[in-house]
């Protein structure tokens, strides 16, 4: 086929700081006018880069228009340009010509020339990425609404699937329907599909932006003509799949990694000029983003979606550790659909593109506001009952926190907004099997005086609720079947790993029967809610033969459970899909986890959820850095958590909850109720509300600007911040508030 005349669109950079970062706040609040002018005054200093024409390369049809946007589609590769009607800027969703020092081989040129492009596995399993630009193909494109619709058959390997490109209100909408593909010759099997893996790619630094990745609170890469980093960025939504893995990874003197709880990424072409998110609507059970940063294989700057359709997997055939490497036999069967939104103006940032994927997590009921009751910012408190040491031949219980403990503890802290949680509260403690109805340790009291607790807190205006892990069947206790209640990897192990302690996993009818029990009798208590951890962030695939279930499956099956539970839900660490479900988000990233081509962290999840979900951090007794962390958390919007025991925490050392380090309330609580009063006098007047602007205002210096008005300002440094009116001491935090 011929390929199209082609051209490259360059654009020119923002204004902005030497750091190369705008300030657009000036329209919103009168008071960063002042705060940022020194700033403003500055010279410009950021590079311009030279526009290229924008006119549509040969080969192009328009296929489609809105008030927003123009599609083109080259019906050759389904490459697509989008026009932004609002600016006048063309969107390439690859490479049309190529130049000398791209770094572009063959196989790269065809990938960044295609729509579509696939993963193959041979009768050895061993890969090979081909396009449609570099493999014998047959592509039957027919118009549909505001697009097309392309089935596409890669003769040699017999794999054929359809896609469909539409455009949409934001922006462009692509879906891969699972019953589209087929697999014709038995040699070859489908391992993934790529869909528009250059879309926005830029030479090094030739434009002024970055990329956004969603790494813990989220992530930027500067785009640059060179990197650190040695390889790319690879990131499966909603972490590994423990069917396919069997065992987590586990090391305690390692802290793991976060794992990827939203299924976004987003690139920004000049701050505040023009900016696009692509979101994964389904299929992200079975996506991942990968991520290549100028100077890794390619001279470009770029991202994409890649959708699994088959994993490769060791097989042991004997004790010794011996084995094949096999393809799995039946193929993730799902629909792919993915949205890119695009924005312009002002919208074009990190901002904008947090509050574009609220836009649509709200317009999917995947996210709903969570109005606050309560004039105090939340805490959270977790206690913990106690946990079991063996002795000789039986195991004793070792009492931490009762319920009476807990009373006066709450009592003496005079939290007005208490978020508490029992941990450990089941018979024998914290790493003993929970049970399927309501029964407390005999050593930490009653029902009667959890009730009348429970009850307390509430009517103070907190909230209450047991700490369950619904997944987990705790390794080495009885309780449950291994041989019949257990999920199984694709290898017949079961699955194991490590959350506060070793554990397999229920398979799903045992999971259901088990937390619908445990729910319907804890919801005959009133006042006391649920704090779930696992079910939240751990997604796997069980691969037992009489009833396989797939990680698409297991995130409806969470969904419907879940959604009929009568009582007040809240998550540790939760993936997007459940958002809609919870009333409190615990343990949320406070940064990014630091890989070397990031960088910089940005709060793109805490601007996601505030507003809507309350969203708590880590308990503070447990950071490393305490004082930069309380500054974090007043620049995130992020409310205080505690982990406390009555007792000393030494009293755990031969528990299997001794990881906890330092709990006690008695060398704690002081530093507990500072904590609060502190950030309570900051947070309290911008409950509830959105945040709308995230500026730098110098090198260590940040404003958190909310719907109301009401400005955070939080200085990291050594050194006081003056600006104008405005004072910030070293290393503190000012609320300023909207004046009329």
């Amino acid at each position: 086929m011929a390929k199209a005349e082609s051209r490259m669109v360059l654009m020119r950079s923002a204004a902005g700081d030497p750091a190369g970062r705008p300030y657009g706040a000036w329209r919103r609040a009168l008071l960063l006018i002042v705060l940022l002018l020194p700033t403003l005054l500055l010279p410009r200093g950021a590079a311009k880069a030279d526009a290229l024409r924008q006119d549509i390369p040969a080969g192009y049809q328009m296929t489609a228009e809105n008030e927003q946007f123009q599609l083109y589609i080259d019906p050759a590769t389904l490459a697509f340009e989008l026009m932004d009607r609002r600016s006048g800027y063309l969107w390439h969703s690859g490479i049309d010509e190529t130049v000398e020092g791209d770094r572009l081989n063959t196989s790269w040129r065809a990938f960044a020339q295609s729509g579509v492009s696939i993963e193959y596995f041979d009768a050895r399993a061993i890969n090979r990425r081909v396009s449609i630009a570099n493999a014998d193909h047959t592509l039957e494109v027919t118009p549909v609404d505001q697009g097309v619709s392309a089935q596409v058959t890669f003769l040699e390997y017999g794999i054929s699937l359809a896609v469909t490109v539409q455009l949409e209100a934001e922006g462009v909408r692509v879906e891969v329907p699972g019953e589209s593909i087929r697999e014709e010759n038995p040699d070859f099997r489908l391992g993934k599909v790529y869909l528009y893996p250059f879309l926005g790619a830029t030479r090094g630094s030739s434009i002024p932006g970055y990329l956004f990745l969603p790494d813990g609170s989220g992530s930027l890469i500067r785009f640059a003509d060179s990197t650190k980093a040695q390889n790319m960025f690879y990131g499966r939504y909603y972490g590994d799949d423990l069917g396919m893995i069997a065992e987590q990874p586990y090391n305690f003197r390692v802290i793991a990694p976060y794992a990827i709880s939203f299924p976004v990424f987003g690139m920004v072409h000049g701050e505040a000029e023009h900016a696009f998110l692509s979101v994964v609507e389904r299929g992200a059970a079975y996506g991942e983003i990968q991520a290549h940063p100028a100077g890794i294989i390619t001279n470009f700057n770029f991202a994409y979606n890649a959708f699994i359709y088959s994993e490769t997997y060791f097989q042991a055939t004997n004790r010794s550790g011996a084995g094949v490497t096999l393809v799995q036999n039946q193929r993730n069967r799902f629909d792919a659909v993915l949205h890119f939104r695009f924005l312009t103006g002002e919208a074009a940032n990190i901002v904008g593109m947090a509050h574009s994927y609220q836009r649509y997590l709200v317009d999917h009921g995947l996210l709903r506001r969570n109005e606050p009751t309560n004039p105090n910012i939340g805490m959270r408190l977790e206690f913990l009952g106690g946990d079991k040491e063996e002795v000789l031949l039986w195991n004793r219980f070792i009492p931490m926190t009762t319920i009476s403990q807990m009373r006066a503890i709450l009592d003496g802290l005079q939290i007005p907004n208490a978020e508490v949680i029992y941990y450990g509260w089941q018979p024998f403690g914290a790493t003993a099997m929970p049970p399927t109805t309501l029964a407390l340790e005999g050593g930490l009291g009653s029902a009667g005086e959890l009730r009348a607790l429970a009850a307390d807190i509430e009517s103070a205006g907190g909230h209450f609720a047991l700490y369950l892990d619904p997944q987990a069947a705790l390794w080495g206790e009885p309780g449950y079947s291994p041989r019949g209640d257990l999920a199984m990897a694709i290898t017949s192990a079961t699955l194991w790993g490590y959350n506060r302690f070793a554990s397999h996993f229920f398979h799903i009818d045992t999971l259901r029967q088990r937390y619908s029990s445990f729910s319907g009798d804890v919801a005959a208590q009133p006042g006391v809610g649920l704090a779930l951890d696992g079910i939240g962030w751990t997604l796997y695939s069980d691969h037992r033969q009489r009833q396989p279930f797939s990680r698409e499956d297991a995130i409806e099956a969470y969904r419907s459970l879940l959604g009929e539970t009568p009582l007040r839900l809240s998550f540790y660490r939760p993936n997007d899909y459940v958002f809609s479900l919870a009333q409190a988000y615990y343990d949320i990233p406070l940064s990014d986890n630091g890989y070397v081509f990031t960088s910089e962290p940005a709060p793109f999840l805490p601007i996601v959820l505030a507003g809507y979900l309350p969203y708590y951090g880590s308990a503070l007794n447990f950071s490393s850095n305490r004082q930069d962390d309380l500054l974090r958390h007043v620049e995130f919007g992020v409310y205080p958590s505690y982990f406390l025991t009555h007792e000393a925490t030494a009293n755990l050392l031969s528990t299997n909850s001794n990881w906890i380090y330092t709990s006690s309330y008695a060398q704690w609580g002081e530093q507990v109720r500072e904590t609060y009063r502190w950030m309570n006098a900051l947070l309290a007047p911008v409950r509830g509300q959105e945040i709308v602007a995230h500026e730098r205002l110098a090198e260590g210096v940040y404003a958190t600007t909310y719907a109301q008005g009401g400005h955070i300002i939080v200085n990291y440094t050594d050194q006081p911040f003056v600006s104008a009116e405005i004072s910030v001491e070293a290393k503190n935090a000012v609320l300023v508030e909207n004046t009329p």
